[in-house]
């Protein structure tokens, strides 16, 4: 059952795509599921990685949780700019002239590889956490599953319309099959230290923060006075709100 909720959980990123391909208008689209990924992943690292992280490391002194965060949350970040420069291309102005036009589909390419490579990391944890809860209860199991599709159709959304599929394949199906993957970890160790786990999180913490404040946040900043994200905003804001009731 375990390992049936944990490809449940990926395929909500689907759902996000197939939304993204019925909107004809993909710069609206783009504008709406940049305001949404940023409150969903906000929240990801505030409600869900921060807390985690901590009860990972409540055995362990103030002092060197505080190293262990700052040391690999600083590798998560350099991890995602070191591979800015296998993504070229995404520094760009906003003009209304073509070239610029261009840039700027580049920029939003490059922030969506980035944010897909991040999510395959957490979502490895997430299917690590769904099967672990559903081998003790399944209900609670089902519970986990459901709040982790909720965020993922946004993500989704935002992944699917920003990345040429046809030329990355593999790594939507390494996202989409990330949180099943975790499941069969669980399955076949049973267990990884708390430290390990804890090591992992706050890596992928610094590589969602580096995608919020470095990618995600300036282009909401350039587009905030657009409909679509005030309303990727408050679409972010009732999930998280509908999410928390679950």
């Amino acid at each position: 059952m375990g390992l049936i909720l944990t490809l449940i959980a990926g395929l909500f990123f689907l759902v996000g795509g197939l939304i993204s391909l019925k909107v004809k208008n993909k710069d609206k689209l783009n504008h709406f599921s940049i305001a949404l990924a940023l409150v969903i992943i906000l929240n990801l690292l505030v409600m869900d990685l921060i807390p985690e992280i901590f009860e990972l490391l409540e055995n362990y002194e103030l002092g060197f949780k505080i190293l262990l965060i700052v040391i690999f949350a600083t590798l998560g970040i350099l991890i995602l700019k070191i591979l800015d420069f296998f993504i070229p291309d995404h520094h760009h102005e906003h003009h209304d002239n073509e070239i610029d036009k261009k840039e700027h589909v580049s920029h939003m390419r490059h922030i969506g590889t980035l944010t897909l490579i991040s999510l395959i990391l957490h979502n490895l944890l997430e299917g690590f956490a769904i099967a672990g809860n559903a081998a003790n209860n399944t209900e609670m199991g089902f519970m986990i599953c459901l709040s982790v599709a909720l965020h993922n159709i946004p993500l989704g959304t935002t992944i699917f319309s920003s990345l040429d599929i046809k030329k990355n394949k593999l790594l939507v199906l390494s996202l989409t099959l990330s949180s099943l993957l975790g499941g069969l970890i669980f399955l076949i160790i049973g267990n990884i230290s708390l430290l390990a786990l804890a090591i992992i999180s706050i890596i992928t913490f610094g590589m969602l923060m580096y995608i919020a404040v470095l990618e995600l946040l300036p282009e909401l900043w350039h587009n905030i006075a657009k409909k679509e994200t005030v309303m990727g905003l408050l679409a972010g804001l009732i999930i998280i709100i509908i999410a928390m009731f679950i």
